[in-house]
């Protein structure tokens, strides 16, 4: 089961609870006072002030109620729900990084200029990427798909990306495209026409024979400039609810790059790209890739965070800092594929860091819970600290020497 933080309100038969813990299939309640388990056959539990779910549950001991099978499409959708609000949750206020914080990049040296004889004014940010010029060699890359909040932080995002030129990213919409009720957590570009955007969905919602429906389902929805597909092998095998199928998925993600009409990126999300997997990617077509290395966020450890049994936090613990750096992502992938279009994201925090990136071999250098956690701060946060990285790259090239390419 994953834990309930905070616990949800529980009403049954004038008794009241709350919900602690929760799988696909079985739900841990606490009763406030005594209470009969055989006499509980229907729950109802509060999602917010004012949205309720009602589920059928037999009783099974010692406070514990397995859901009836009318029910399981309604506890699918909740479990959905609380996955991503735990995930804002966890990453806005616990550390869930790479333990040692350690991307790779620390120890990539750069060229030391002391007299550069250049204006500020001439020092020039932009990057071609996907066909269009950027403001800065930088994404906003997708996070997490959340419900209420979500849609707050990816406004906060996307006003970000649009004052500053770069593209944007969002997290899964597996949600959205299994409820229409939550596309609007993802429609951006109604409010920020402008904005370059990028979908996103899993290999996990891969499977079945209408992957291809889903995917471009996910690009119409959003108008998405391009789809990200994320490999999260390690999360999944950490997280209770999660995938452990991934036959086949190189030869979906081939007819899916074959089918549609925008760009697809295959996005690695905390482990590190391998070579052996960009090559076997790269034949079947697929030319943009996004390294996703070791050394920032770690899902393996917050997918931990959320199960209930010690057992599996040990093993998200165990796996906190598994994979390749981002800095040995990047360097194995482009050794590989010279003519690959490369996303290094892990553990970018600065604009020193983005430089080291480029000059490394990236296209574009990928930020995500800096700016996520400013977006939840205020309005406008994101937008700031996204000015001050584009500054601090800017000091980087011109105490450096370096000049991004404008082109691929």
């Amino acid at each position: 089961m994953i834990r309930i933080t905070p616990p949800l309100p529980v009403v049954a038969k004038g008794l009241a609870g709350f919900l602690v813990e929760m799988s696909a299939t079985h739900a841990r309640i606490d009763w406030m006072g005594d209470h009969a388990d055989s006499n509980i056959n229907k729950i109802s539990v509060s999602r917010s002030s004012a949205k309720h779910s009602d589920f059928d549950v037999r009783p099974e001991g010692q406070s514990i109620y397995r859901f009836d099978e009318n029910s399981l499409t309604e506890v699918q959708d909740l479990m959905h729900a609380l996955r991503k609000s735990q995930h804002i949750d966890l990453c806005a206020t616990q550390d869930v990084e790479h333990s040692a914080k350690d991307n790779g990049f620390s120890s990539i040296k750069i060229p030391v200029v002391s007299l550069p004889e250049v204006n500020w004014s001439e020092v020039s940010t932009e990057k071609t990427f996907l066909g269009q010029t950027f403001g800065a060699p930088i994404v906003i890359t997708g996070m997490t798909g959340g419900v209420a909040q979500g849609t707050m932080i990816n406004e906060r995002l996307a006003h970000c990306a649009v004052t500053h030129k770069i593209p944007m990213g969002v997290g899964s919409q597996r949600m959205a495209l299994e409820n229409s009720a939550l596309e609007g957590i993802f429609k951006l570009k109604d409010k920020f026409p402008g904005l370059f955007l990028i979908g996103n969905v899993g290999i996990g919602q891969l499977h079945g024979p209408h992957f291809l429906d889903f995917c471009q389902r996910a690009v119409d929805m959003i108008h998405a400039n391009a789809l990200a597909i994320h490999v999260n092998v390690l999360q999944e095998l950490i997280q209770v609810e999660g995938d452990r199928d991934f036959r086949g998925i190189i030869e979906k993600i081939s007819a899916i790059q074959s089918k549609l009409k925008v760009p697809v990126i295959v996005k690695e999300v905390g482990a590190g790209l391998d070579a052996i997997t960009a090559k076997k990617l790269w034949d079947t077509g697929i030319k943009y890739f996004d390294v996703g290395g070791a050394g920032g966020t770690s899902w393996a450890h917050i997918e931990g965070l959320r199960a209930s049994d010690e057992l599996i936090r040990r093993r998200g613990a165990l796996f906190r800092d598994w994979g390749l750096t981002t800095a040995e992502a990047l360097k194995t992938v482009r050794s590989a594929l010279p003519a690959a279009a490369i996303i290094a994201t892990g553990g970018i925090r600065d604009g020193l860091t983005v430089l080291k990136a480029v000059y490394s071999g990236a296209d574009m250098a990928g930020i995500g819970l800096p700016l996520m956690k400013a977006a939840i701060e205020h309005d406008d946060a994101a937008t700031k600290l996204m000015a001050a990285i584009i500054d601090e790259l800017k000091i980087a090239m011109m105490v450096s020497g370096i000049r991004i390419s404008p082109k691929n």
